[in-house]
């Protein structure tokens, strides 16, 4: 009689771990290795997973709620920033690892920036590439936020191989972003499109000319020396002081590494049938559990019987 005990035991204990696994959260893991990895600000990195999670999860409010209206409504009531993240979105499920990796800094030669606003990422799924994201600090308002281009993030995870991805250079001349690694130059994007650009761009305009030997001095430059120009110039930037305080943030801020993020909730509220349903899972699952184990204790007792007549 104890084993039929243990038998109803695991299969109640199955069906529970089943039905929990439902709503299982994906994972998201933060890795900064690569040759940028020791010079990005601690203060993008800190909050990459929270920002890639919530923005996954406003992206998928918004998908829920108007993927059934007209076009015209989809349009109008969904953010740019979230409907081109919407595809991003759906490829991840409840089981899915995503690991956040390989940050990297745009470099403009001759840039005298001294504080660093946007750090790019690469993202992938179990895996497999998924996109490119970038984390822009405001150190005015003092805002982190992601942000995502399908375009841009076309381009760069196109080139993404993660063998090489770490030891990449990256940097922008004449409108043309470069992917350098020891063996080879590679070019991600062409912005050189405009008439408009081109007549800035042309020869007689003292700062375009000055830029020009700037370039062209960089792209002289051996791999190593580039690599070295590109990260100190990255880390000198690490120290760069925020100028206000947050409203909500009561300590003194010293530096950009101590900077936190004020997330707006701004998310849009799901349907109550899509809430229902999720519950309705779980619901379900239960109920057919309840079958299964009053079936077999139906099937115990009547054996039970038999053996006594």
């Amino acid at each position: 009689m104890k084993k039929y005990h243990y038998i109803l035991a695991v299969i109640l204990f199955c069906i529970i771990g089943a039905s929990g696994r439902q709503a299982e959260a994906y994972s998201v893991t933060v890795k900064t290795d690569g040759i940028y990895a020791d010079v990005i600000p601690d203060a993008f990195v800190n909050q990459t997973a929270d920002l890639f999670k919530k923005h996954v999860k406003k992206a998928m409010k918004y998908y829920n709620k108007y993927k059934d209206a007209g076009e015209y409504t989809y349009v109008k009531n969904v953010p740019g920033e979230y409907r081109d993240f919407i595809p991003v979105a759906k490829q991840i499920q409840d089981s899915d690892k995503i690991i956040i990796r390989n940050p990297f800094y745009i470099y403009f030669p001759g840039d005298d920036a001294e504080i660093c606003e946007d750090i790019y990422f690469f993202a992938e799924r179990n895996g497999k590439k998924l996109c490119m994201f970038s984390i822009s600090i405001d150190w005015d308002m003092e805002k982190v936020s992601l942000l995502y281009n399908k375009i841009e993030s076309s381009q760069f995870i196109y080139e993404y191989d993660k063998d090489i991805i770490g030891k990449t250079l990256f940097y922008e001349m004449d409108g043309i972003t470069y992917a350098e690694t020891p063996d080879k130059v590679r070019t991600l994007r062409n912005r050189q499109s405009s008439d408009g650009e081109k007549m800035a761009n042309a020869d007689g305009n003292d700062y375009v000319n000055e830029q020009k030997a700037i370039d062209r001095k960089f792209e002289a430059k051996s791999y190593d020396e580039k690599k070295k120009e590109i990260l100190d110039y990255v880390g000198n930037m690490k120290t760069g002081k925020i100028k206000t305080v947050p409203k909500k943030q009561k300590k003194v801020v010293k530096n950009s590494q101590n900077v936190t993020s004020d997330f707006e909730d701004d998310s849009v509220e799901l349907d109550n049938s899509t809430q229902e349903n999720s519950k309705n899972g779980n619901y379900i699952m239960i109920g057919i559990g309840v079958l299964v184990i009053a079936v077999f204790a139906g099937g115990i007792i009547l054996l039970i019987k038999r053996k006594r007549g």
